[in-house]
């Protein structure tokens, strides 16, 4: 025990000091795989869209409409001078490989303007060989107070459902995701479930997706477009869970929601930690749940060490001695359990 805890606690030293993104492996984003990915900048796990789409875009995708700073990728509407035909540039990012069911989640700061569209998706269709299977969501830059879901199945929609955020999207930085299953698809704002259907669910992998862009003969959904440039979405992160919905972490109560026709579970106060699950003393420290506590572990809770109650990155259940802050005093406790299997 003394050697493992020695081991243990000298990786987690080292591994705390070292950026998120090292730890996640090129088989992380092996299609169909589980992966948190923060936007410091461009790598082959992701790609950028070039050429139009045709109506209602009123624009062309270009790489140069894609750029990173301050840990952020912005994706930028703007003018196109260069001979298109079209009259706008927007920005579209989108992973390489495909994904299907499970949770989805962006930490995203929506473009507000008349006519606009800031959005993240899931998208496959006749370009990939594919059935045209889509699932949405969509700020529209008119009124970023609201988030407009919907889906499409075989290329048929007519889901849209528009939820009121209860905060201006475009003011500051909030999580949005969806947890699509083979029977149902349940929306998230914050971490708070908001909204779900079982009607007509899509079956068919698809690339992640986010992009801006204009409308064109759709002012009746969008608005008028005022040709105002240049105007940017920011995402600090994208994740995606083969398991389902997981908190990434505690919801805050600044953020409630508009009550929507669905059951909402009621939110907790804020830095109030969700409880991890007791009902199996063993299965605490196992983060991976692959029912044997080990170095994979280890590696999970390097990635949130010195994380406090109200950092977007502390999950409670990382800490392990409910003091707050995840921190050595839990490396000391994961270490005891090293190796336990159950």
């Amino acid at each position: 025990m003394k050697k493992y805890l020695t081991l243990v606690i000298i990786f987690v030293i080292a591994a705390s000091m070292i950026p998120l993104q090292l730890f996640v492996s090129t088989d992380a984003f092996a299609a169909g795989s589980s992966f948190y990915e923060e936007f410091n900048s461009h790598n082959s796990n992701w790609e950028y869209r070039t050429g139009p789409n045709g109506s209602p875009f009123n624009c062309v995708f270009k790489p140069s409409q894609v750029s990173f700073a301050d840990s952020k990728m912005i994706l930028t509407l703007d003018r196109d001078d260069t001979g298109s035909g079209y009259p706008y540039k927007g920005g579209e990012y989108r992973t390489t490989n495909f994904y299907g069911y499970g949770y989805y989640e962006v930490r995203m700061k929506a473009a507000k303007n008349t006519g606009i569209v800031s959005s993240f998706f899931t998208y496959t269709g006749p370009s990939d060989g594919n059935p045209w299977d889509e699932i949405d969501i969509e700020i529209l830059g008119k009124d970023t107070y609201r988030a407009q879901f919907n889906w499409y199945t075989n290329g048929k929609g007519g889901h849209e459902y528009m939820y009121n955020l209860g905060f201006d999207a475009s003011q500051d930085y909030h999580t949005y995701g969806f947890d699509w299953q083979p029977n149902s698809i349940t929306y998230y704002v914050d971490g708070r479930k908001v909204f779900s259907s079982s009607q007509e669910i899509p079956k068919t992998p698809g690339k992640i997706m986010m992009n801006i862009w204009p409308g064109i003969t759709v002012d009746e959904w969008l608005g008028p477009y005022d040709d105002r440039t240049p105007l940017k979405a920011y995402y600090e992160y994208v994740r995606y869970s083969a398991e389902g919905y997981t908190p990434l972490s505690t919801p805050t109560k600044a953020n409630t929601p508009t009550p929507t026709p669905t059951k909402t579970p009621t939110p907790t106060k804020q830095n109030t930690p969700t409880p991890t699950n007791t009902s199996n003393p063993a299965a605490i420290g196992d983060f991976n749940n692959d029912r044997v506590i080990n170095m994979a572990d280890v590696i999970d809770i390097a990635t949130r060490f010195n994380k406090v109650v109200g950092d977007p990155k502390y999950d409670r259940k990382y800490d392990l001695n409910n003091d707050g802050v995840i921190n050595m005093a839990d490396v000391i406790i994961l270490a005891q359990k090293f190796n336990t299997m159950y």
